[in-house]
């Protein structure tokens, strides 16, 4: 028999809504300071050192209530009258974290690492959240 490796086990789940923002703080010239729109993309990353039955990090469907959040607070919405915050892909990321250690995650196996938005295919912004401790 083999030795098992030691490790960490992770998942990821992606989700999408569309929705409206513009960056004032940018300037008039800047052109994301105009209105515009993004189909976003937001992947959440779960780790765990041990899985839960069957073998989980977290079941997928514990995941729902994230989408559904998104759906209902997020989608087709003009982000700068919903966020508490100037809405970059930074802080969107950032506030999404939030959001789900504080409604999610105490009741789910897994702990989240990672919140990636994603504006385009090829411009993304990651909240990578520290380990207890960190500075």
């Amino acid at each position: 028999m083999t030795a098992q490796l030691r490790g960490r086990f992770s998942i990821t789940k992606d989700f999408h809504f569309a929705a409206a923002h513009q960056l004032p703080s940018l300037g008039r010239g800047h052109k994301c300071a105009r209105m515009h729109g993004h189909t976003y993309h937001v992947e959440l990353r779960l780790t765990a050192d041990e899985l839960t039955g069957p073998g989980f990090v977290t079941d997928f469907g514990d995941l729902v209530p994230f989408g559904r959040f998104l759906e209902e607070n997020l989608d087709h919405r003009f982000l700068n009258e919903v966020l508490p915050c100037e809405p970059t892909s930074e802080l969107l990321a950032r506030y999404l974290a939030e959001w789900f250690v504080a409604n999610l995650e105490p009741e789910i196996p897994g702990r989240l690492t990672a919140v990636c938005v994603s504006e385009s295919a090829t411009s993304r912004a990651v909240f990578e959240i520290g380990e207890a401790g960190d500075a």
